[in-house]
C-alpha cells in the first residue's frame, strides 16, 4: 500500500494554517511560549496525539510536564550520537593541547615563528593525522547512529504522545512493528519528505542572515514568525505517518475518530 503524501501534506499545510491564521492570539502565545520551551514541546504532544483542529493552548501546567516529557525522550535518544561527537574531538584537542599549540607563547609567534615551530615538530603532524582520522572514523559512525535513531524516534515521540508513557517511546519491537505496517518504503519517503521540508525551512532562514546589516534581523522575525506553523506542520505529518500504521478500521487523523482535548 501506497500513501498519498500529496494529501497528507495538503493536509498538514491545512492544519498549521488554520491553526494560527486569522488567530493572533494563539500565535502570539506560541510564539511566547517558545521562551519556556517545554510549554512548546507540550502542544506539540498534544498535535502527536491527534487533536483536531489544532488545539488552544491552556492547562499550562499539563502542557509544561508533557514538554518536559518529551524532551527527556527526545535527549535520550540523541545521547548516544552526542557522546559520539565529544569522543571524536577529543583526541584532536588533547593532541592540541599537549603539543603546546594553546599556550600564550605559540599565540604570540609570528607566522615565520610558528612554521619554523612546526618544523622542528614533525611528530605533531602524524599525531595530527591519527587523531583527525579517529575524528572523522566517529563522526561517520555518529552520522550513521543518527540516521538509525531516527528511524525509531520519529514513531517514537509520538508513540509516547498517544500512550502517555515515556517507556513506550522505547518499545523498539513495537515500533518497528509500526514501521512494518506502515510499509519501509513508505516510511523512509516520509523521513525523506520532512527532512527536505526542514531543510527548505532552514535554507530560507539562512538566505536572510547573508544579507548585510538587516539581514540577521529579518531572519529572527520570520524565524519567530514561522517556526510556531512550521512545528504544527511537521507535528500533524508525523501523526498522520503514525496513524498509516494504526491498527483500527478508521484513521484516527479524521475528525470523528479524534482524541479531542478534555475527551
Amino acid at each position: 500500500m501506497s500513501l498519498d503524501f500529496g494529501s497528507m501534506l495538503d493536509d498538514s499545510f491545512a492544519y498549521a494554517k488554520d491553526g494560527i491564521w486569522k488567530k493572533w492570539t494563539r500565535w502570539l502565545l506560541l510564539i511566547l511560549s517558545m521562551i519556556i520551551f517545554p510549554l512548546i514541546m507540550g502542544y506539540i504532544v498534544r498535535i502527536y496525539r491527534g487533536e483536531y483542529p489544532a488545539p488552544e493552548p491552556e492547562h499550562w501546567g499539563s502542557l509544561f510536564v508533557d514538554g518536559l516529557k518529551l524532551l527527556v525522550v527526545q535527549v535520550v535518544y540523541m545521547a548516544p550520537v552526542i557522546l559520539l561527537v565529544i569522543l571524536a574531538f577529543i583526541p584532536l584537542i588533547s593532541t592540541l593541547a599537549s603539543s603546546g599549540v594553546f599556550s600564550q607563547e605559540f599565540a604570540t609567534m609570528s607566522d615565520t615563528q610558528s612554521e619554523r615551530w612546526l618544523d622542528s615538530h614533525p611528530e605533531l603532524i602524524s599525531d595530527l593525522l591519527v587523531a583527525g582520522g579517529v575524528m572523522v572514523f566517529l563522526i561517520i559512525i555518529a552520522i550513521l547512529m543518527a540516521i538509525i535513531i531516527t528511524l525509531f524516534s520519529f514513531l517514537g515521540v509520538v508513540r509516547f504522545a498517544r500512550l502517555d508513557s515515556i517507556s513506550e517511546a522505547f518499545n523498539f519491537s513495537e515500533i518497528l512493528s509500526h514501521i512494518r505496517r506502515i510499509g519501509w518504503v513508505n516510511y523512509i519517503i516520509a523521513l525523506i519528505t520532512i527532512t527536505v521540508i526542514g531543510f527548505i525551512f532552514s535554507m530560507i532562514l539562512n538566505f536572510f542572515s547573508i544579507i548585510p546589516v538587516i539581514g540577521p534581523i529579518i531572519g529572527l522575525i520570520v524565524l519567530v514568525a514561522l517556526y510556531v506553523p512550521f512545528l504544527l506542520f511537521s507535528g500533524r505529518f508525523s501523526a498522520l505517518v503514525y496513524d498509516t500504521g494504526v491498527e483500527k478500521t478508521g484513521p484516527l487523523s479524521s475528525p470523528e475518530n479524534v482524541r479531542q482535548d478534555g475527551q
